[in-house]
Order: structure tokens, then C-alpha cells, then sequence
């Protein structure tokens, strides 16, 4: 009786060690799937307007504190045809990577086109700006006529960044 429960205690350790060998040479773990790296988000916060100034008195710039890659300003003190009012905006990259930057009027940006001007020094062109740097970025409003009566606008600005290519 002894002699059986040990050739059935070998036979059983000898089959399990044989699963086991056979699983270990041949099991292969295959991994599959798609890993999306979006840098964007992160990026995109870390290049933003952090200060808005109106240069003149009565006009009012500022940047929202829930998106800062848009900087909003008020005109309020213009009343006859070629006044004009001065805005900076200053742009930072707090990011480790040099990048292209480029403000733009919003496309619903001017209201009152028939009265109200809009340029910049630099509009419409994109700006290197470096890694930890800043960069002013200045829009003067001018009115092209005289209103029939007190004119209020408010503009807004939006901010695109992409990561500058090697040259």
C-alpha cells in the first residue's frame, strides 16, 4: 500500500512538473493596444497671457482666470473719429520647450466693424518665443467714425502655441 501511494504521489508530481515545464516554455504573453500621447493639454497650459494692461484710462484688459490662451479687452473711453486706445499683452511660456506663437483676433472678435479699427504690432504673424521667456504682444482700437452716441466693445483675443521644429 505504501509502495502504490508513492508511485501515485511520483506520478502526480511528475504531471504537474511536466504542466508546469510545458506551460512555461510555451505560454507567450502578447500585450496589445494603442497608447494615444496628446501632449496638448499640457502643453497648451503652460503657454498663456499672464498679464493684460489698457495703457489708457476708462479701458479695461484682462485674462479670464479659467482660460488663460484668451485675453479680453474693453473700449469705453473713445468718442470721436481717430481716438484710439492701447492694450499689452504679455505672453509666457513656462514650459521647457521653445515654441511658435500667435495671437489672434476671436472671429467674433469686432461687433462694430463700421466704427471700430483694430491692429497690432505684430497680428497675424507668428512669434518664436523660448522656453521660460515672455513676449508683449500690444492692439491699439481706433474709432473710423464718430458714433451717434457712446460706443462700448469688448474684443477678445486667442492664443495658439506649437512646439518650434528644429531648423
Amino acid at each position: 500500500m505504501k509502495r502504490r501511494n508513492l508511485v501515485i504521489v511520483f506520478l502526480l508530481v511528475a504531471a504537474l512538473t511536466l504542466g508546469i515545464g510545458y506551460a512555461a516554455a510555451t505560454d507567450v504573453l502578447d500585450i496589445n493596444g494603442n497608447a494615444d500621447v496628446n501632449p496638448d493639454q499640457a502643453f497648451n497650459e503652460d503657454i498663456y497671457f499672464s498679464a493684460a494692461v489698457a495703457n489708457d484710462a476708462g479701458n479695461v484688459a484682462y485674462v479670464s482666470d479659467d482660460d488663460k490662451d484668451v485675453a479680453s479687452f474693453s473700449v469705453n473711453s473713445l468718442s470721436g473719429k481717430g481716438d484710439s486706445a492701447t492694450f499689452t499683452f504679455t505672453i509666457k511660456n513656462d514650459g521647457d520647450l521653445n515654441v511658435t506663437v500667435t495671437p489672434t483676433l476671436a472671429a467674433d472678435g469686432n461687433s462694430q466693424p463700421d466704427y471700430f479699427d483694430i491692429s497690432s504690432d505684430w497680428a497675424g504673424q507668428a512669434k518664436d518665443l523660448a522656453a521660460g521667456g515672455e513676449i508683449t504682444y500690444t492692439v491699439t482700437v481706433a474709432l473710423k467714425a464718430t458714433p451717434p452716441e457712446n460706443l462700448h466693445a469688448t474684443f477678445h483675443i486667442e492664443l495658439t502655441a506649437t512646439p518650434k521644429t528644429a531648423e
